[in-house]
């Protein structure tokens, strides 16, 4: 059949050195791409802080986590790197757990040929559990991880466990941040008139490590569920992953269950709760930066690491602690009726670290800048 139709033949990418002539700056953004809202949060707020210094800046995503959507992650290695020398201005290297088993497979030796400026950005460990070592399956990884910090232009980390993780390898400049999402709104504290409160279901990829822990851990949404009807207050069960969301239904049938993929739909949805409670971090990290109370049931070294640096050991509760379900019990009372002096304190923590990132980011704008030549 006769087509109306021709082939063109596109070039996908724009080459850096032309797009510099148009005043555009091509940044290659390796990150946790995936369906889990929380990455999306530190994606988006790297990116938000970076725009605020560099004018027509362009992301081009690099999904460097497996993920049934995005296929297989893209590893800054191989022709990887070719591609970013040729057509990136830069490369930003985060959030999030890349360290986790050295998710970006980046080689010691094949590092070295990369051209472009690298910059970590909201880097963090994390484990299995608490009183674990970070997930790091190889010992050659760590010194691909030492080899790719010490090319790298610029280091941002996400708490100090991170920090001490990277010292004990060999890296000491690393600057302590904050995760990124923290920073992606910045509202004050208050306790929202909805009487919603957001109860987060537990990381899908915990059942198949631990059924017994995500059993617990549902069972413990179902008793904080009981706990906030008996306040008159509404229990949302979240979701923070599409694989969350069958289960979900299955043992809350009488219950909202709310789940999007839209980074926008989740901070609106956030903004309108009165709490947050469970054991997604980047709930609590995010209702942080949207003003709401929030209580973190530390399963990792993610959540302890969080707890202790903006000092909150003594209000986030531990999956080990003895007394778990009474203080979840005693926290969400408290908040309901309006007591969020623990906050305060949280607060001032939290805007000591932002001029941090806000400075971070700032000195990142200008050393990509200054690569560039746009520097007067």
């Amino acid at each position: 059949m006769f087509s109306y139709f021709r082939r063109k033949k596109i070039n996908p990418v724009v080459r850096s050195k032309s797009a510099r002539v148009r005043g555009t700056t091509v940044i290659h953004h390796y990150c946790p791409h995936t369906y889990n809202a929380g990455d999306h949060f530190v994606i988006r707020s790297i990116r938000k802080h970076l725009r605020q210094h560099l004018s027509d800046v362009l992301f081009l995503p690099k999904a460097a986590a497996a993920n049934r959507g995005w296929g297989k992650p893209i590893r800054l290695k191989g022709e990887n790197i070719d591609l970013s020398n040729e057509y990136a201005d830069a490369v930003v290297v985060g959030g999030s757990d890349l360290y986790n088993n050295w998710a970006l497979r980046i080689d010691r030796n094949e590092i070295k040929a990369l051209q472009s400026p690298l910059y970590l950005i909201g880097m963090g460990i994390s484990s299995k559990l608490q009183e674990d070592k970070p997930n790091i399956q190889k010992p050659s990884y760590y010194s691909d991880i030492l080899a790719t910090h010490n090319h790298a232009r610029m280091c941002a980390v996400r708490d100090h466990l991170t920090e001490k993780f990277l010292i004990d390898i060999g890296y000491h400049d690393a600057v302590v941040t904050g995760c990124p999402a923290l920073y992606l709104c910045d509202e004050k504290f208050h306790v929202h008139g909805g009487g919603v409160v957001a109860l987060t279901f537990p990381f899908p990829l915990a059942n198949q490590g631990d059924p017994a822990l995500y059993r617990w851990l549902i069972g413990l949404v179902k008793n904080m569920r009981e706990t906030v009807k008996s306040l008159g207050l509404c229990p949302v069960i979240v979701c923070h992953d599409d694989r969350d969301v069958f289960t979900a239904q299955c043992e809350f049938p009488e219950d909202r269950v709310f789940f999007s993929n839209y980074v926008d739909e989740v901070v609106d949805f956030y903004r309108e709760v009165t709490m947050v409670v469970g054991s997604r971090l980047h709930a609590s990290i995010l209702a942080a930066g949207l003003g709401k109370p929030f209580i973190n049931i530390n399963l990792d070294a993610r959540g302890l690491g969080f707890s202790q640096m903006f000092g909150m050991s003594d209000w986030n509760v531990s999956s080990t602690d003895s007394n778990l379900r009474y203080k979840l019990d005693e926290r969400i009372r408290r908040v309901a009726s309006g007591s969020i002096e623990v906050f305060e304190e949280f607060y001032e923590v939290k805007a000591r670290y932002a001029r941090i990132f806000d400075s971070f980011m700032l000195s990142v704008s200008n050393d990509i800048r200054a690569q560039l030549g746009m520097l007067s």
